[in-house]
C-alpha cells in the first residue's frame, strides 16, 4: 500500500526511483557488452525499458497506488526537457522534440506491454522480441542472445516486483535485478 501523505513525499520518492532508473540504464555493461549503441536515442530508449517495467508493475494497482506512474512519468521528461535546454534547445526546438519523446515513449511502452501480454497469455515472445529488435537495437542485424538477455531481463525484473508488495519495491525504490555480472562470467 502506498505510504500516507505520498503527496507530500512524492518528489523525493520519485526523484529517488527515477535515479535508480537512470543509474541501471547507463550502466556499462549494456554498452560495453550487449552491443548496444552508446548514442543519446539508445540512453533514452534503454530508460524508456526500464520505466516501463515499472509502470507495466504498477498498472493493475488501485488508484493511489497507480499515482506513481504519473509522478514517474511527470518527473522523466521535466528531465528529458531539462537535457536539451542544457544542450542548447531553444524552446521551439525543446517542444518539438518533446512531442517526439512523448510518441516514442507512448508507441514504446504499448509495444512491451503487448509483447509481455502475449507472452502471458499464450507463451509467444514475438511481438516483446520484436519491440526489442526495433526499439533499443534500431532493427540492425544482430547476434539473437542479445535480444533474449533483454527479454530475460524484463520478464525477470518483472517476476521479481511481482513477488513482493508495492510498499517494499516503493521503499526500496524499484531496485531491478543485476544480471551483468552472471553474463559477463558465462563469457569466460
Amino acid at each position: 500500500m502506498f505510504p500516507l501523505g505520498f503527496k507530500n513525499k512524492h518528489k523525493k520518492i520519485t526523484s529517488e526511483i527515477y535515479q535508480n532508473i537512470i543509474e541501471r540504464s547507463r550502466s556499462k555493461f549494456f554498452y560495453l557488452h550487449m552491443d548496444i549503441d552508446d548514442s543519446f536515442e539508445s540512453r533514452f530508449d534503454i530508460i524508456i525499458l526500464h520505466s516501463f517495467i515499472i509502470f507495466y508493475f504498477l498498472k493493475n494497482f488501485s488508484d493511489n497506488e497507480r499515482k506513481l506512474s504519473q509522478f514517474l512519468f511527470d518527473f522523466m521528461f521535466d528531465d528529458f526537457d531539462n537535457n536539451l535546454r542544457e544542450m542548447g534547445f531553444g524552446d521551439i526546438a525543446v517542444n518539438k522534440k518533446m512531442k517526439v519523446f512523448i510518441t516514442a515513449f507512448y508507441g514504446r511502452i504499448a509495444n512491451y506491454s503487448q509483447g509481455v501480454d502475449q507472452i502471458q497469455n499464450n507463451k509467444n515472445d514475438d511481438i516483446l522480441h520484436q519491440a526489442i529488435l526495433n526499439n533499443i537495437y534500431k532493427g540492425k542485424e544482430l547476434d539473437v542472445n542479445y535480444i533474449e538477455y533483454f527479454k530475460k531481463y524484463t520478464l525477470k525484473n518483472l517476476d521479481f516486483f511481482n513477488s513482493r508488495d508495492v510498499k517494499t519495491n516503493i521503499d526500496e525504490r524499484f531496485k531491478f535485478l543485476d544480471f551483468s555480472k552472471e553474463e559477463k562470467s558465462n563469457e569466460r
